[in-house]
């Protein structure tokens, strides 16, 4: 099971991770590219991962670092993972999950959707060494278990989307099984950017818990000397 990174939380934009191609799921052997936009220098800003083996590990163990991206050339099983932006104080950017899967998958948005938005979901099919994927063939969709429709050509449009298109997704290849679920998350207007209350995108902060710890701590010692210099 991956985990959430351990860092400060950023009370702003102070950063932002994005990925190239923009989707959440990819085959064996692609590349992908995740970058931090930073405004100002990027120089104490890096890319970090956790993976089902290994966590907070920066890009220059696993891809390629080059001024504020990292790219992975050839993705494998083991490189399924929650990726992030990390300055050297301990902030830190978004989350995006990455998974990498052989077989049928169902590509779609990496990031937040913003209500209003339109998107399509491309069911996809590829053989593990094959050198191209096809999404020409007639895909079963479904949305939280239930099925929504077949789409001749694997596509599933969604326009002017709102929070009732939020949930998990999955595709069916007619002959070669279904695709593994993504989640489609939906934000509304007035939903804050970078302030909301998402453990995935904001990270615990091991310096707040701290504060507020010491500060229990402190308030239960200073009640009970008042009491035993009351009783005296």
């Amino acid at each position: 099971m991956m985990i959430a990174p351990v860092c400060l939380m950023i009370t702003a934009a102070a950063a932002t991770l994005s990925i190239h191609p923009s989707r959440s799921v990819f085959f064996f052997y692609e590349t992908v590219t995740l970058s931090c936009a930073v405004p100002g220098s990027f120089s104490s800003w890096t890319v970090k991962r956790n993976t089902s083996t290994k966590s907070s590990v920066s890009c220059e163990t696993w891809g390629q670092f080059n001024g504020s991206s990292c790219t992975i050339k050839g993705v494998y099983p083991s490189d399924s993972g929650v990726y992030w932006c990390e300055s050297d104080s301990g902030e830190c950017s978004n989350t995006i999950n990455i998974r990498v899967a052989t077989g049928v998958i169902l590509q779609g948005p990496a990031v937040p959707l913003t209500e209003g938005d339109s998107v399509i979901l491309n069911c996809s099919y590829k053989e593990k060494y094959a050198k191209e994927s096809t999404s020409n063939f007639s895909a079963a969709f479904y949305r939280n278990g239930t099925f929504i429709g077949t789409m001749p050509e694997g596509r599933l449009s969604l326009t002017h989307v709102s929070k009732e298109n939020e949930g998990f997704y999955k595709c069916k290849h007619p002959t070669k099984g279904q695709s593994p679920e993504i989640w489609l998350e939906v934000r509304g207007d007035d939903d804050d950017d970078g302030n909301d209350n998402d453990n995935t995108n904001n990270p615990v902060s091991v310096g707040a818990i701290g504060v507020i710890v010491g500060g229990v701590v402190i308030t239960v010692i200073a009640v009970i000397a008042v009491i035993a210099w009351c009783k005296f």
